[in-house]
């Protein structure tokens, strides 16, 4: 896998007639970062928590994110301010993966969900009926939420505002991914990648025999599929069920992540990493390397955000500073 490499460079000044002066020593390099940057602020930052993050989302100019005890933490998204925690396991109950519906936060909790108020709380049950379980896997857009369930093989579509859930379809042990009116989930028990009308419930077989699918997003073209059976990540086509192999050998990668033309996920194993990949395969780096135990990753116009479980930190990378 190709490494970055960071390209800061110091110009010599050199007077008019005067001999150069001699050249000052290069800074020492840091993954990532393209010489021709110039961002405003420093290309990474690390944000001291205090906490394990397990999930996290920036919602404007907010950084949220949930820790091991099912707290609710919040602080601004440039680390201006100190963190602030808006809810632990017992008031109003333990917060597993926070989410965005639309410009809403929400978090899965037991047997229901959790509304939080951004940036200082409050953090409320959204009292969702028909959950006969816990919520594991969600994702949602303004108007639905999408959920599937412990035990159980239901995916379960839910409206934003609140309600009663309805069963939208049956898939074991699914992971879910969602672009525009297309839910798709593929199944670690099965091996099966589905994508399912988000109105009707129909539904289309697109790929099978995949080992143990553990996290997989959609851009409509393609579902990108991580599994943890052989540890490889693959680009499926969305419409023969094609398959590519974009990166290997990546170790509990259970996060992964689109943004622009870019593939985000994260590796644990002898060298941890925040591993990103274009979608075509091509320029696998990564960004930053030992990384203690990496969770979720985020974005938000100016950075990408990565936790980092044993560090007890969450590190933000300025996209300026990126190199394509």
């Amino acid at each position: 896998m190709a490494r970055p490499a960071l390209a800061l460079c110091a110009l010599a000044a050199i007077g008019c007639g005067a001999p150069p002066a001699a050249p000052r020593p290069e800074p020492p390099r840091d993954p990532g970062v393209d010489s021709r940057a110039t961002p405003a602020r420093p290309a990474r930052a690390e944000l001291e928590i205090g906490e394990a993050p397990t999930s996290i989302v920036v919602a404007g100019a907010t950084l949220l994110w949930t820790d091991m005890a099912g707290g609710i933490w919040s602080m601004p998204a440039d680390g201006s301010g100190a963190p602030h925690q808006l809810s632990d396991q017992k008031a109003p109950g333990f917060a597993f993966q926070l989410f965005m519906a639309g410009r809403e936060v929400l978090a899965t909790s037991r047997g229901d969900l959790l509304r939080v108020g951004v940036p200082d709380g409050p953090v409320t049950p959204a009292k969702i009926r028909g959950l006969v379980e816990y919520p594991i896997e969600a994702v949602a857009d303004a108007s639905f939420i999408y959920l599937t369930m412990f035990k159980r093989p239901e995916i379960m579509r839910v409206p934003a505002s609140g309600g009663a859930a309805q069963k939208l379809a049956e898939l074991p042990r699914a992971v879910l991914a969602l672009h525009g009116d297309t839910l798709y989930a593929a199944s670690y028990a099965t091996g099966a990648v589905v994508a399912i009308v988000t109105a009707t419930g129909a539904s289309r077989v697109i790929a099978r025999g995949l080992g143990k699918p553990t996290a997989i997003a959609a851009d409509g073209a393609h579902v990108f599929a991580y599994c943890e059976h052989d540890e490889t990540l693959r680009r499926i086509d969305a419409a023969s069920g094609a398959m590519t192999v974009l990166a290997r050998g990546l170790v509990n990668s259970d996060r992964v992540e689109l943004d622009g033309d870019h593939v985000y996920t994260r590796t644990w194993g002898a060298r941890p990493a925040l591993v990103r990949v274009a979608k075509d395969g091509s320029r696998p780096r990564e960004l930053l390397v030992e990384l203690p135990t990496p969770t979720d990753i985020a974005f938000d116009a100016g950075g990408v955000y990565v936790g980092s479980r044993d560090g007890r930190r969450i590190l933000r990378l300025d996209r300026a500073a990126l190199a394509p």
